[in-house]
């Protein structure tokens, strides 16, 4: 007998009936998960960013992480460096028309692909650039610190003010989940009340030419770059503001790192509640960024 006549009618509709069944589990595994299936809204209008800086920051974080934004995009760069603008633009599909230089940025204010700048500068640039973005019409968010004086911070407010455009400064600690729930513990008496905060922030600077060593451009060494994170921490940690502050600093001599700014400094502030916080900053001890809070 060949192997086809082997196939009888009843081992047909034996196999066909067990195939059938398979199929039929298979479908069912599948239903609660096509159920359980979430398909994303469309994210709607994304704003238009025009990045102003493009250094490190820009280069390692800023941008990579567009890449995960919902409601924002990229779409212009000013930059001094236009072969670095023109490959970063390739590499995010910026429009080369949406390239700027520092002459050319108030023509900006004509491009209505832009919603909002993005100051990424060093800290003695910050006023220039977040003025004229306000007065091109754009929103503004500047990079930390907000400026290098309490007059050029003032000159911002104004300009922003006046245009009825927002500013706002990108130090992000306070929206953090851990940092939240840090803050939340420390104001809610879980562990008692708060007696004393210890905040240290710093790294090694290395290179003398850097733009954070050069007094014009830094506005100041550690404190201004790196020290803000212990000052923040100690002003969320509390919600409070200090009422007294001493401090001293120190420079390691003969170091050409800092020639005209600090090296170290550690403060110490007393808020209103009788919180203690002692803290330091540095350009000169490896990697810290971390605060305790003593109940």
């Amino acid at each position: 007998m060949s192997i086809v006549n082997e196939l009888t009618r009843r081992n047909f509709m034996k196999k066909t009936g067990q195939g059938l069944l398979a199929a039929g589990a298979f479908e069912s595994l599948l239903k609660p998960a096509s159920a359980q299936l979430h398909v994303p809204d469309p994210p709607g209008k994304k704003l238009g960013w025009a990045i102003v800086g493009l250094g490190s920051l820009s280069i390692n974080q800023i941008l990579p992480a567009f890449a995960k934004c919902e409601k924002s995009k990229v779409v212009a760069f000013v930059s001094g460096h236009p072969d670095k603008a023109n490959k970063l633009a390739l590499r995010y599909g910026v429009n080369k028309k949406n390239i700027y230089n520092y002459q050319n940025y108030d023509s900006i204010k004509d491009n209505p692909d832009v919603d909002v700048i993005y100051i990424v500068l060093p800290n003695g640039m910050h006023a220039e650039y977040t003025v004229r973005g306000l007065q091109a019409g754009k929103h503004v968010l500047c990079e930390k610190p907000m400026a290098n004086t309490p007059a050029e911070c003032q000159q911002m407010v104004d300009a922003g003010r006046k245009a009825d455009r927002k500013l706002m400064i990108a130090y992000r600690c306070r929206y953090e989940p851990f940092n939240r729930e840090a803050i939340r513990i420390s104001q809610s008496g879980d562990l008692g009340p708060t007696q004393m905060i210890l905040a240290d922030a710093g790294f090694k600077a290395g290179d003398p030419s850097q733009w954070r060593l050069n007094k014009q451009l830094a506005g100041g060494g550690s404190m201004m770059d790196i020290g803000i994170y212990a000052l923040n921490a100690t002003r969320y940690l509390t919600g409070q503001e200090p009422t007294e502050v001493n401090a001293m600093i120190y420079s390691t001599p003969g170091d050409p790192r800092f020639k005209e700014v600090e090296e170290h400094v550690n403060f110490q502030l007393r808020f209103p509640s009788g919180i203690l916080a002692n803290c330091s900053s540095s350009y000169g001890y490896f990697h810290q960024s971390h605060f305790r809070v003593m109940g």
